[in-house]
C-alpha cells in the first residue's frame, strides 16, 4: 500500500511578521476610515471607493465597518490579499506593543489654576500640568504627559546648546538624569517610544542618579535596568550608571562617593540638564524607601526604633529616597542609613529656584501605578514649603489636584 503524503501546514501568521512600514499604514487608515464614517453618518456624504459605505440597488447608504474596508484597501493597494478584516486588529495589538499608537491625555486648566491659588504658586517659576485623567490607569497616563514635556524640554536644552556651542557636539548633548521607581520607569518607557518611532531629538545621555534596585524582587524600578528601553543601535544616545550599595551608613557615604565604580557618576552630575523623579508618601505600602526600610527592620540589620525615629520627625515622604518633613529635609542623625543618591533635596530646591541656570526637575506626581491611591500627604509640602519646591515642572492627576484643593 502507498503511503499516504503527509499534507503541508501553512505557516501560521502573526503579526510581528509585519513591517513597521504595514502596521502603520493600516492604522493610519484605520482611523482615516473612522472619521470618514463619523462624517458620512453625520448628514454628509462622499464619492469613491475608498468610503466605509457602499451604495445599495436602492441608493441607499450600507455602512460597513472600517476593519473591512482597510483590509480592503490593503487588498488593492498593497496587494495583501491574505490581509482580511479579521487580521485588522492584531495589527493594532501590535502597532501598541511597537509604541505607534500613543494617546495624548487632555490637560485641565480650571484644576491648575486654583492648585496654582491655593498654594501661591504664582511667583514660583515652575510650570504645572494637571492630567485630565482618573481611574486605574491615571498613573500611566500621567506619565505618558511627563515623557511627552520631556521630549519638548530636550528639543529646547539642545536648540540652546546648539547656538551656544556651534562647533562642539559633544557639548550639545542633552543630559537627562532619571531616578528610580516605577512612575520614572513609566516615563522611561514612553519616552524611549516616542524616540524610536522618529521623533527628532539631539543627542542624549542618560544618568541614573540613584541606584534604586532596593528589592531583589523589583529589578524593573532601577534605572539601570529600564535604560534597556533605550537601543543605542536605534538612537543618539549613551548611559552613565550608578553601580552603588542602594544604602549605606551615613558614617560612611562619603567615603562610598570616592569608590571608583561611583566617583565618575558624581563628578559628571553637574552636565545633567534635565532631572526626572517621583515621590512617595512615607506610609505607603507601595513606597521603595518605607519597603526597604522594613525589609531591613525584618532581617534585624536595623532596628524599629530608626522608624518610629522618622515617624515622629514628621516623615511624611521623600523624593529620590531622601526623606522630608512638612518643614524640610530631616535630619541625618534620626536614621542612621541613608540611599546613594547624585543629588540632596536642598540641592534640587537650589537648581529649580534658579529659572536662568538651563536646568529643569521635572516631578512626576500622579498616583501609585500599583494601586491608584493618591500622594497628596506627601505632595503638599513641595507645593507649600520653598525649601522644598524642587520643582520645575509638575506632572499630577486631577484625583490629586482635586484633593489638594479642597
Amino acid at each position: 500500500m502507498a503511503k499516504r503524503r503527509a499534507k503541508i501546514q501553512p505557516a501560521r501568521w502573526h503579526a510581528s511578521q509585519e513591517s513597521d512600514e504595514l502596521i502603520f499604514a493600516v492604522c493610519d487608515r484605520y482611523f482615516s476610515q473612522l472619521g470618514r464614517t463619523a462624517h458620512d453618518k453625520g448628514g454628509h456624504t462622499e464619492n469613491g471607493a475608498d468610503s466605509a459605505s457602499e451604495t445599495n440597488t436602492m441608493g441607499e447608504r450600507q455602512y460597513r465597518g472600517a476593519a473591512s474596508s482597510v483590509a480592503d484597501w490593503v487588498q488593492k493597494v498593497k496587494g495583501r490579499t491574505d490581509i482580511t478584516r479579521e487580521k485588522i486588529y492584531p495589527i493594532f495589538w501590535e502597532a501598541c506593543n511597537r509604541g505607534f499608537l500613543l494617546l495624548q491625555p487632555p490637560a485641565e486648566h480650571h484644576l491648575r489654576k486654583k492648585l496654582e491659588s491655593s498654594f501661591s504658586l504664582h511667583q514660583h517659576p515652575g510650570e504645572i500640568t494637571v492630567v485630565n485623567v482618573s481611574g486605574e490607569n491615571a498613573a500611566q497616563h500621567v506619565t505618558s504627559t511627563a515623557a511627552d514635556q520631556i521630549v519638548e524640554l530636550i528639543e529646547h536644552v539642545g536648540k540652546e546648546k546648539r547656538e551656544k556651542y556651534p562647533k562642539n557636539p559633544e557639548k550639545q548633548a542633552v543630559h537627562l538624569g532619571m531616578g528610580a521607581g516605577f512612575a520614572t520607569m513609566l516615563v522611561a518607557r514612553r519616552l524611549a517610544y516616542k524616540i524610536r518611532s522618529g521623533t527628532a531629538v539631539p543627542q542624549i545621555v542618560l544618568h541614573a542618579i540613584s541606584s534604586g534596585g532596593f528589592l531583589p524582587n523589583e529589578p524593573h524600578k532601577s534605572p539601570s535596568t529600564y535604560f534597556s528601553y533605550f537601543d543605542p543601535a536605534l538612537m543618539n544616545v549613551k548611559f552613565i550608571a550608578l553601580f552603588s550599595a542602594t544604602v549605606v551608613s551615613n558614617d560612611d557615604y562619603e567615603n562610598q562617593k570616592e569608590n571608583p565604580a561611583i566617583r565618575s557618576s558624581f563628578e559628571k552630575r553637574d552636565e545633567i540638564d534635565i532631572i526626572v523623579t517621583s515621590l512617595a508618601s512615607a506610609e505607603h505600602e507601595h513606597g521603595l524607601l518605607g519597603q526597604y526600610l522594613t525589609h531591613l527592620v525584618g532581617q534585624r540589620l536595623i532596628s524599629q526604633t530608626v522608624l518610629d525615629r522618622m515617624f515622629a520627625a514628621g516623615w511624611v515622604g521623600d523624593v529620590q529616597f531622601r526623606p522630608y518633613s512638612v518643614d524640610g529635609p530631616l535630619p541625618e542623625e534620626v536614621c542612621p542609613v541613608r540611599a546613594v543618591t547624585l543629588f540632596e533635596l536642598d540641592e534640587l530646591v537650589e537648581m529649580a529656584k534658579d529659572s536662568t541656570n538651563g536646568k529643569h526637575v521635572v516631578l512626576v506626581a500622579g498616583p501609585c501605578g500599583e494601586c491608584g491611591e493618591t500622594k497628596k500627604h506627601a505632595l503638599i509640602p513641595l507645593l507649600a514649603n520653598d525649601k522644598l519646591r524642587l520643582w520645575t515642572h509638575l506632572i499630577v492627576d486631577a484625583k490629586t489636584a482635586k484633593e489638594l484643593v479642597e
